[in-house]
C-alpha cells in the first residue's frame, strides 16, 4: 500500500512539472510547435514566398504563462556564419512579429537561414547569475 501511494504522488508531481514551453511559429497559412528545450536542429519552417502578401507576418508565440512571468524572452534570425540578420519585435499581445516582406527581401531563396532565442530571468538577482545563450529555435528557408 505505502509503495502504491509513493507511486502515485510521484505520478501526479511529474506530470504537474512536465509541462514544458511550446513555441508556435507561423504565418497566416503554415505554422510548426517546437519546444525550446528540446534539440531542435532537424525542425525547418519552409515560407513560399509567391504565396504572402505584403501585409503577412511571421510571428512566434510562446505558450507559457510562467516563462512569460519569469524569464525576457528575445528571438532572432541568424545566418549560416552566425550573424544576426534581423531580430522579431514583441508585440504588446505577446507575440513576436516580423514582416513577412521584409524578411524575404534580407534572406536569400533557398538558403537555410536560423531562429534562436534567449531567455533571461526578470529579476535582476537571477538575471545576473545566469550566462545568456541562444538557444536554436529551428531552420528557417524562403521558397
Amino acid at each position: 500500500m505505502k509503495n502504491i501511494l509513493i507511486a502515485l504522488l510521484l505520478f501526479i508531481s511529474s506530470s504537474a512539472f512536465s509541462q514544458q514551453a511550446q513555441i508556435i511559429i507561423s504565418t497566416n497559412n503554415n505554422s510548426l510547435q517546437i519546444s525550446p528545450d528540446s534539440n531542435n536542429i532537424n525542425k525547418l519552417f519552409v515560407i513560399n514566398n509567391a504565396i504572402f502578401s505584403d501585409k503577412d507576418y511571421l510571428t512566434i508565440k510562446v505558450n507559457s504563462e510562467s516563462d512569460k512571468k519569469e524569464f525576457n524572452r528575445k528571438f532572432f534570425i541568424y545566418d549560416s556564419s552566425n550573424i544576426a540578420i534581423k531580430d522579431f519585435v514583441l508585440m504588446s499581445d505577446g507575440t513576436y512579429c516580423l514582416k513577412l516582406n521584409d524578411v524575404s527581401k534580407l534572406l536569400l531563396p533557398q538558403k537555410e537561414y536560423f531562429i534562436y532565442t534567449t531567455a533571461i530571468p526578470k529579476d535582476v538577482k537571477k538575471a545576473m547569475l545566469v550566462k545568456m545563450a541562444k538557444r536554436l529555435v529551428c531552420k528557417i528557408k524562403i521558397l
